[in-house]
């Protein structure tokens, strides 16, 4: 026989002292608990995976580097993810600086992505790339990501 009373959300038995428990009515519970469970573990709106919570929990990394000078540097990026854009900039100065007398433009500023970026960095796979002029670029740009002494910083997003 049946129980008598049933959960208010599965509908499961829930014998009374005078039920008479069968075979059945456990068979008919673990068929109960399998679907639902097994509905809910499957529904891929309700659980996420472990590099979907890793990319919500940390979806930017922030990291900084001093400039070298040098006309071109990768700086190897140990930071768990292969970034797909960030930003580039300088601490301290605006993103473009115009020397109107010396009719000459600095770019400290730059946005990069793995489908392409702006002039003076770039993003290839885990290596951010950046450039620092030692001549003007068309004439009058001059790229500073690289500027010897000047820190800057990356925020690179998943």
């Amino acid at each position: 026989m049946s129980s008598t009373n049933k959960t208010p959300n599965l509908r499961l038995n829930s014998w009374l002292g005078s039920d008479i428990p069968s075979r059945t009515d456990f068979v008919n519970d673990n068929a109960i608990i399998d679907n639902a469970l097994g509905s809910h573990m499957q529904n891929s709106i309700a659980h996420i995976t472990a590099d979907e919570r890793s990319t919500w929990n940390s979806p930017y990394y922030i990291g900084s580097y001093m400039g070298n000078g040098s006309v071109n540097r990768s700086i190897s990026l140990n930071i768990g993810f292969t970034p797909t854009w960030g930003l580039v900039f300088s601490v301290g100065n605006v993103p473009s600086v115009h020397d109107y007398n010396n009719k000459a433009s600095y770019n400290y500023f730059a946005l990069v992505s793995d489908r392409g970026a702006t002039q003076g960095a770039s993003l290839s796979g885990s290596t951010l790339n950046v450039v620092q002029s030692s001549v003007a670029v068309e004439q009058t740009e001059y790229r500073n990501l690289n500027e010897n002494g000047v820190t800057y910083i990356y925020i690179l997003f998943r």
